[in-house]
């Protein structure tokens, strides 16, 4: 499980990851190329209920962010 903090073009979504790992020094973040959109990554929850709870977090300075479990 992950949140996603951003989607959207190559060099905001290198913007969103630098200052999201800055703002969240302990979880990993990554960019991720899916269809014409750039997302960003932040987290590697082993379950939803430790992402949910990190969301939490993170939505009070990514209002938009969201849940999600990526494919294998």
């Amino acid at each position: 499980h992950k949140n996603q903090v951003y989607s959207g073009d190559t060099e905001k979504a290198k913007k969103a990851l630098i200052d999201c790992k800055k703002l969240f020094k302990s979880l990993e973040g990554t960019i991720v190329f899916n269809t014409t959109n750039y997302k960003v990554w932040i987290g590697n929850f082993k379950n939803r209920i430790e992402a949910e709870r990190n969301l939490n977090a993170i939505k009070k300075e990514y209002e938009n962010a969201l849940l999600i479990k990526p494919q294998k």
